[in-house]
């Protein structure tokens, strides 16, 4: 079977190091390099207009079937403890279940979305913190520029920092609070910083600590000064928002006056152990039951079957702990099912979908696109390609661009 994803000419080596370079200064890549070996692909994806318009009808379904069953599970909190939920979090949960005030915040989400021998599936959501701003904005641009014929899909930086502006107004001060000890996550906000500079916002770069709430009302405390922002933007886990101390972080996770992207709930859907809760709902799920590949319990998962399935952490990130017979290192492999024989109520099982490699000047690829959706409509594409069908730390990004034409 042929891959509707096609592959574009590689760069020569001049030019990507002008792009490299571009990409650092540009947009914020300072981690062009993971160890010994580049992380930016030298040549593109390449996908028709009509099969971008197909992506955008069905990650436009899942953001609204996604949101629909959120709001069912919180007013059933008893799922929250199939999701694998840390308890502390199950309990604000648990005390906002009656609340029904609905809250503008801008929800923004990544469905990874993978062509297969069955067509388009996807093999979760990014629906707390989805990174990748930096290259489904720049590395997409560079890359339409030397590729005549083909244009930029739409930029998932700009798009958000339009909907932070429709939620809190112009010339208003923006918290994106992160992860500060890392890079890679201040390399996303300074990024997206410059976009809201260019709208007129004053973005200010924090960590979760220097949040204070009261009332429904966040304010920014910290040794350089305070203030009350319009809006924050949320770059950090939020099951890891408990270890910050105290009660504050408790502010995250309810009904908050002041806008929240995204709101500490948004870690119902984070859960890879979503579909384990589907039978317990009445909202339509049909987008999704028709693109995630079958899930179960992984004790339910018998040792002479484990080559049909992926086995993933609830909360993993980034392909960690992802366990493919075959595809991981064998004891790799056994270390990560000893893991998840200890626990496995934080994990689950996912029918194994065979992808269509992609054929390069440098051999087959396997091709992951990321699909952000804000605010409900699709905003951006990030590309990703390996070697082997995980998608971990190890892919390369890979620039999407489009082309005319139908699909096949």
């Amino acid at each position: 079977m042929k891959s509707v994803i096609r592959a574009g000419p590689q760069l020569e080596s001049q030019v990507c190091r002008r792009l490299r370079m571009r990409a650092i200064f540009d947009y914020c890549k300072w981690d062009p390099h993971c160890e010994d070996h580049a992380v930016l692909a030298d040549f593109p994806l390449l996908l028709t207009r009509s099969e971008l318009a197909r992506l955008r009808d069905l990650a436009e379904r899942l953001a609204a079937e996604a949101l629909a069953a959120e709001r069912e599970i919180l007013a059933n909190p008893e799922l929250l403890r199939k999701l694998a939920i840390p308890k502390k979090i199950r309990q604000i949960l648990r005390e906002i279940r009656n609340d029904t005030r609905e809250n503008a915040d801008g929800r923004v989400m990544r469905f990874d979305f993978h062509y297969t021998m069955d067509g388009w599936r996807i093999s979760e959501v990014n629906a707390d913190v989805p990174g990748g701003y930096v290259e489904a904005s720049g590395w997409n641009r560079l890359f339409a520029a030397e590729n005549e014929g083909t244009s930029a899909p739409p930029d998932a930086s700009e798009a958000y920092a339009d909907e932070v502006r429709v939620l809190g107004g112009e010339r208003g001060i923006v918290a994106l609070v992160h992860a500060t000890v890392y890079s890679e996550d201040r390399q996303i906000m300074v990024h997206l910083a410059r976009a809201m500079k260019t709208r007129g916002m004053k973005p200010i770069l924090v960590g979760p600590q220097h949040i204070e709430w009261k009332n429904g009302q966040a304010k920014f405390i910290a040794g350089f000064g305070c203030s009350d922002p319009i809006v924050i933007v949320r770059l950090y886990p939020a099951e890891w928002l408990p270890a910050i101390g105290g009660d504050n972080w408790r502010g995250w996770f309810t009904r908050a006056d002041t806008p929240m992207s995204n709101p500490g709930r948004a870690v119902i859907l984070q859960s890879k152990r979503f579909p384990l809760v589907w039978e317990h709902l009445r909202c339509d799920l049909a987008t999704w039951r028709q693109l995630l590949p079958e899930a179960t319990y992984p004790q339910g998962v018998l040792e002479p079957e484990f080559d049909e399935w992926v086995f993933k952490p609830a909360f993993g990130r980034v392909g960690e702990d992802v366990a493919i017979r075959s595809i991981n290192p064998e004891a790799e492999f056994e270390s990560i099912v000893r893991s998840m024989r200890k626990t496995p109520e934080k994990w689950v099982a996912q029918r194994k979908f065979q992808i269509v490699p992609v054929e390069t000047e440098g051999g087959p690829v396997y091709p992951c696109i990321g699909v952000y959706t804000v605010g409900g409509r699709v905003a951006g594409l990030y590309g990703r390609v390996s070697a082997s069908p995980l998608i971990d730390c190890n892919a390369l990004d890979a620039a999407v661009l489009l082309t005319e034409g139908e699909s096949e």
